[in-house]
């Protein structure tokens, strides 16, 4: 399963389901309160997202993830709203980067045309 690695895991947490409606699967807590892990589905997809790295001595990152969404005009417009940026265009004009307030790059894109 995808796992991302941030200083902040309930701000990553509020940003993603304020942007791309995430839905909170499972979460652990230290005792202070804050996210040891939490898992997150997006779209049928699920992913952990981390303040730690994996005891095993494995970093929990990825450079890039992707979301296909309908609108990506909606998405990009909270995003930003929520502080994310648009960091580039992407390689087609069918996606567009983003760049969370955690530093994560996500490259919003369009569906294909059904042929």
């Amino acid at each position: 399963m995808p796992c991302l690695t941030v200083a902040d895991a309930a701000d990553a947490i509020a940003f993603y389901t304020r942007v791309f409606d995430a839905v909170p699967h499972r979460q652990e807590c230290l005792p202070d309160g804050r996210v040891l892990a939490a898992d997150l589905v997006v779209d049928g997809h699920r992913f952990t997202i981390s303040e730690w790295a994996d005891p095993l001595g494995a970093t929990c990152g990825l450079p890039l993830l992707t979301v296909d969404v309908a609108d990506p005009d909606e998405v990009l417009r909270r995003a930003v709203a929520a502080g994310g940026r648009v960091s580039a265009a992407g390689g087609t004009a069918r996606e567009v980067l983003l760049r969370a307030p955690n530093g994560r790059s996500w490259a919003i894109t369009r569906p294909e045309p059904a042929s």
